[in-house]
């Protein structure tokens, strides 16, 4: 079933104590296309991210923007984590493969993959996927001075040019290779907001025929080259020159697998506009060709007002409000239908510092002298969707309670298996809390025999009928006596995302395995487990 986040009020926000917390996207499996959803290991895989342009920026090679050194690099990303997120989107451009610019102007240099591979690496400890954009068509970050034209789609791309000694096709299909069995790659993205502009001007009739032709041949090369992940061309989606009205869903008809949009319109506006060249009409038009359709880039500015414009200072209430706003677009766009949400964008300097109000007020930083809601509103949402790693353990798919049972202090409870909610497949447990009686604290268990892993994760259901402050503690048992728990997590409407790596020595001796639900106005109803794995 389809799996929305509920609408969230800046105010209630609740602050996680730390990443285990939050449901990231795994990195041990590939992404794959179910019509228009998203799958990771064939469940639904839907992502909130930030776009990050400087990871690939290493000291003494090619930078674009400010050098990002290893420390930097990690303190972002481990930002990004912190705040929910499962992907990142930034440059892979041929720039930092085969040229440099350290000196001061751009020179050849031998091929090398360490600006790639060092993002990569750092990417998988923290459990985040990576959208690699190969191409801009823009010169900023690129070795010419000129933007990409109808020329580059129509012939450009396959010669060598545009101070490159190799092609672009040539280029993408050696990266393509090079990580075809990464899966911290989430897909390739062909480019940065490609259109197919002409001297003269805008010639719609040949650039959208030149932007077809131009994806379907780079999608299947590509591919080609790694059959492991999927393709997205890569662009704003607002009526740019080759895609304009049905041209865009023209150009989308062909190979490549995911739509995408950006969006910097007013923030006042979440409702998604079905008028020409708005979130609306990319919405149908990639229903249409049974596609996914994510948010590449969405940018509100940090000094923003109540009507969405800018007040040229950055304060706590500007900062609310910006996150005010983001909670609004992302409920929009998830209930459309999108797979996924990336913010421009990330970077490691606070939200509130000077150079987030004189170079970049699209920055969502780490929180310093004031803390941004915004990283709080993502890691908030992410707890509600999207795959976390492990192997599924208890499915109940098989119509039975798979082990589980009622602890023998909690007989305010009872367990059967349901098809009233699932993350995964069509059933789940429900645990029903029958007496309002009984007391605050019930417990479920299941034996575990041949355990593997250290991080547990469960996925519960709470109705909306529930009142807040209702809790569960993850539980964890190496033999008889008092479980070890987890830190007590309160549940939100809709599905929770629990991870949980208990202390070394009850990991390695895990004998059950359960959840506490901790409630303290002593509810009756029903929560559903699922997908329990480890």
């Amino acid at each position: 079933m389809v799996r929305v986040p509920r609408r969230l009020a800046v105010a209630g926000i609740v602050a996680l104590s730390g990443p285990v917390l939050t449901a990231c996207g795994s990195t041990t499996h590939f992404v794959e296309r179910s019509a228009q959803e998203l799958t990771v290991a064939s469940h639904t895989w839907r992502f909130l991210g930030f776009n990050a342009p400087e990871l690939t920026s290493v000291p003494g090679a090619t930078s674009c923007g400010r050098v990002v050194d290893q420390a930097t690099l990690n303190s972002i990303l481990s930002n990004a984590r912190q705040s929910g997120a499962s992907v990142v989107r930034t440059w892979f451009f041929q720039s930092y493969y085969d040229m440099s610019n350290a000196s001061g102007r751009w020179r050849r240099i031998t091929p090398r993959w360490a600006a790639f591979d060092r993002l990569l690496k750092a990417a998988t400890s923290y459990g985040i996927k990576v959208i690699p954009v190969l191409v801009d068509e823009w010169p900023y970050c690129e070795v010419a001075p000129v933007s990409k034209g109808l020329d580059f789609y129509q012939r450009g791309y396959e010669q060598p040019g545009y101070g490159y000694p190799l092609s672009f096709k040539s280029y993408a299909m050696a990266i393509a290779r090079r990580y075809a069995s990464n899966p911290t790659i989430a897909f390739w993205q062909i480019g940065n907001e490609l259109e197919s502009n002409s001297p003269g001007g805008c010639d719609e009739r040949n650039s959208a025929n030149a932007l077809r032709a131009f994806a379907d041949d780079m999608t299947r090369s590509i591919k080609r080259a790694d059959p492991h992940h999927l393709v997205s061309l890569g662009t704003i989606g607002t009526g740019q020159c080759g895609l304009v009205g049905r041209d865009y869903q023209y150009v989308h008809a062909g190979e490549v697998d995911v739509c995408e949009y950006h969006d910097y319109g007013d923030a006042i506006h979440s409702i998604p506009s079905v008028e020409p060249g708005e979130l609306g009409q990319r919405i149908a038009q990639c229903r249409a060709l049974n596609k996914p359709l994510f948010i590449g880039e969405a940018g509100i500015v940090a000094d923003v007002g109540d009507i969405g414009q800018s007040t040229a200072k950055i304060t706590g209430t500007s900062l609310r409000l910006r996150a005010g706003f983001f909670d609004a677009k992302m409920t929009a766009a998830f209930d459309d239908g999108l797979v996924g949400y990336v913010i421009w964008d990330k970077r490691q300097d606070a939200s509130n510092s000077d150079y987030t109000y004189n170079t970049d007020r699209y920055n969502v930083g780490p929180s310093s002298r004031l803390v941004d809601p915004t990283n709080e509103l993502t890691a908030t949402i992410s707890r509600t969707f999207g795959f976390t790693p492990g192997t599924i353990r208890f499915g109940f798919e098989k119509g039975g309670v798979d082990g589980w049972r009622i602890a023998p202090d909690s007989s305010g409870l009872s367990v059967s298996n349901s098809t009233s909610e699932a993350w995964g497949g069509r059933r789940s447990l429900a645990v029903t809390i029958r007496t309002a009686r009984g007391r605050a604290e019930q417990r479920v268990y299941t034996p575990v025999t041949g355990l593997t892993g250290s991080t547990f994760v469960f996925h519960v259901y709470v109705p909306s009928t529930a009142p807040p402050g209702l809790r569960v503690v993850p539980l964890a048992s190496a033999g008889p006596g008092h479980p070890t728990r987890g830190a007590a997590l309160e549940l939100l409407p809709g599905w929770n995302v629990v991870q949980w790596s208990p202390p070394p020595l009850t990991a390695k001796n895990v004998r059950s395995l359960g959840i506490q639900i901790d409630d303290v106005r002593r509810w009756e109803g029903t929560l559903f487990l699922d997908d329990v794995s480890w």
